[in-house]
């Protein structure tokens, strides 16, 4: 296969690229690269170009594309000599490459690549390194290039402020109320980071395994106090976390959700969230995306000083993490959902600030800017 890929290489670099591009994701159809392929289908990109889909999930439904002309999706971790020459052949000859989480191998210089990111930095992220072939990544400022520079180990040359292109489903009004047969009065969305994960060897980043609820009985505890506020909760599980310490508990106030719930619903994660009463988080920068709501923010905040110990901030926590309420112990969850069911917004004024520092844009208007920025890049 080396020698084939080498034979191969040399050809096609001969050869004009392909009015060919390349989209991923993780979980595939989703996230920041998503609401650009959507726009550019709504722009008709997809009548000049090819779109393809790059999957990491063998078993994903493609059903969301099977309707729009000029699209197809290609297996990543193709088994068969055939299916990688398709693989390689596609990277050869794309244009452009349009990704937010994984770094798909560019093989050309000429073909041009926007990284439209996961998230601001706010952990720190050492290991992590923007390879060199990319072209561009977008960010929410001027701000907060500094510090998604350092996470990235690269240049601040290399940042694009356009803001988040997912961000842009928080302002599309919803009724998500209408998604349960039970009606609650508040619905408060919980996204915490991973601790102790899965993957990677199984890396720890806290001595707990998932913050103030992480048994049985506090779930349950916690469930009864959602039920008695007609609040309901739902947690989205980060892919990585290990669950383990808590089974999948059927409880009618506080649900354990991943990503296909949403699927399900027919709503993305951010429409959704976006039309929550409150977000409940940590050390995820899921923080600076719901900055936009102007709506409370609850952050668990028990083991502080052992994953600042273990992993660290690129970004001074103090200042930037001081629009949420700490949640240390389970009486301060309880006392953040009283406050979100009567109503209370403690910080509003302190979010605000820090909003306007770092953000350029609060507006929906995001996707739209990549997107103008990619029109840039397929012209050069």
């Amino acid at each position: 296969m080396g020698i084939m890929k080498k034979l191969l290489k040399k050809i096609l670099n001969l050869l004009p690229l392909s009015n060919l591009i390349l989209f991923e994701s993780r979980p595939d159809f989703s996230d920041n690269t998503k609401a650009v392929f959507d726009e550019m289908v709504r722009r008709g990109y997809n009548k000049k170009y090819r779109f393809v889909w790059l999957l990491s999930n063998e078993t994903v439904d493609c059903s969301c594309i099977a309707d729009i002309g000029n699209v197809s999706a290609i297996k990543r971790n193709n088994k068969s000599k055939l299916d990688k020459l398709k693989y390689l052949y596609v990277l050869l000859r794309a244009k452009l490459i349009i990704g937010c989480n994984d770094f798909v191998p560019k093989q050309l210089a000429k073909q041009k690549y926007i990284h439209l990111a996961h998230g601001c930095a706010l952990k720190k992220t050492e290991y992590y390194r923007l390879p060199d072939y990319i072209d561009c990544v977008v960010t929410i400022s001027d701000y907060m290039k500094k510090y998604d520079a350092i996470n990235y180990n690269c240049p601040e040359s290399k940042f694009i402020v356009t803001g988040y292109p997912r961000c842009d489903d928080l302002f599309v009004q919803t009724d998500i109320k209408a998604l349960f047969t039970h009606p609650f009065d508040k619905i408060i969305i919980w996204l915490p980071t991973f601790r102790q994960s899965i993957r990677n060897g199984g890396c720890q980043h806290s001595s707990i395994s998932f913050p103030i609820i992480d048994d049985v009985e506090k779930a349950e505890r916690l469930n009864c106090y959602c039920r008695d506020n007609n609040t309901l909760i739902i947690v989205k599980i980060h892919p990585n976390q290990d669950m383990s310490l808590i089974n999948t508990l059927e409880l009618s106030n506080l649900l354990f959700v991943k990503d296909d719930f949403f699927l399900e619903k027919g709503i993305t994660l951010y429409q959704f969230m976006g039309n929550c009463d409150a977000l409940i988080s940590d050390y995820s920068s899921v923080y600076y995306d719901y900055l936009l709501c102007d709506k409370p923010i609850g952050l668990c905040w028990e083991d502080f000083e052992d994953y600042n110990s273990r992993v660290g901030f690129t970004v001074n926590p103090q200042f930037i993490l001081a629009g949420g309420e700490k949640l240390y112990h389970y009486d301060d969850l309880t006392q953040f959902i009283s406050e979100v069911a009567e109503n209370i917004d403690n910080l509003a004024a302190k979010r605000n600030v820090i909003k306007k520092t770092v953000y350029q844009d609060t507006d929906n208007c995001s996707t739209k800017r990549v997107v103008n920025i990619i029109d840039s890049l397929l012209k050069k």
